[in-house]
């Protein structure tokens, strides 16, 4: 059933012509981290900026149960859906992972939020190769979907399937229903956003469960509390980056911030790198 909802999502979400580039925003210490270390932080589900929009999936879910269940006349489907409506609260989204991209590599919201005081970069990624360097570490790469449509589309896929798989079953085999339901939700729920953020035109680099107890997990210093994150290494199986290019964001010495960062990806070893300057006038944004 999983192969078949990721294939599904291929099918209905993955674009026709995805773009050539997405690129990361991030800080003056984000690029210093990035280069230096060749790997980027995904950062733990419930410890992004808005932690809300990851629970979007759960609430859709929640109405269609509630709604499919009501009108159902087949007690066998209908307890299904109840039962996993009573255990929507128990998926545990506790060790997926998230890095976010976005397909314009001059945005004014993404400048604002990380560009402030001019210190900003958006970093041009090849999306075909680091789709396959995701993909030898567990994660995938999928755009988000905004569409109010497309999203209850895939929410009414994944309850149909859910009914197909235990529907028939006399005896439900609870954990292995909640295994099958967490999994899937879990592909599905850091990719769906609300409508509102559609400008961002955002990707998401998405882990499968992660274990508190691999090399590559690691904490950093939050506002708030320690924030726990999964090292993605950025290089393929023969040390090669997918980076192609790094947009430098507004700022009030233009010159001075393109010359440092030439002489940085050389002495990264990375001269090859196209260095483009964002076209958005400074502002010191608050």
């Amino acid at each position: 059933m999983l192969d078949s909802f990721e294939k599904y999502l291929y099918q209905t979400v993955f674009p026709m012509q995805p773009p050539e580039n997405i690129y990361h925003y991030t800080t003056q210490k984000g690029i210093l981290g990035i280069v230096t270390r060749r790997e980027m932080w995904a950062t733990q589900v419930h410890f992004l900026n808005d932690k809300n929009e990851v629970f979007l999936t759960f609430k859709l879910l929640e109405r269609e149960l509630k709604k499919q269940a009501g009108r159902s006349q087949n007690p066998a489907i209908k307890a299904i859906l109840n039962d996993i409506r009573r255990n929507l609260p128990r998926i545990d989204q506790g060790h997926i992972c998230i890095a976010s991209f976005c397909e314009e590599s001059d945005l004014l919201s993404q400048w604002r939020g990380y560009g402030n005081q001019g210190k900003g970069y958006a970093i041009g990624f090849n999306l075909k190769e680091l789709t396959h360097i995701a993909k030898r570490q567990h994660f995938v790469l999928w755009p988000c979907v905004y569409n109010t449509a497309l999203q209850m589309e895939l929410v009414t896929y994944l309850i149909d399937s859910w009914c197909r798989e235990f529907g028939g079953q006399k005896t439900v085999q609870h954990d292995k229903m909640l295994a099958i339901i967490n999994t899937s939700v879990c592909q599905l729920a850091p990719i769906i956003k609300d409508e509102s953020f559609s400008e961002e035109k955002e990707w998401r680099l998405v882990s499968s469960v992660v274990s508190s107890k691999s090399p590559q997990f690691a904490f950093r210093e939050g506002e708030f509390s320690l924030i726990p994150y999964y090292n993605f290494q950025i290089e393929d199986e023969h040390g090669r980056l997918s980076i192609r290019s790094i947009v430098v964001g507004p700022s009030p010495h233009m010159e001075l911030a393109r010359n440092s960062l030439s002489t940085f990806l050389a002495a990264s070893k990375l001269p090859a790198v196209d260095i483009v300057s964002s076209k958005i006038p400074f502002r010191n944004w608050k």
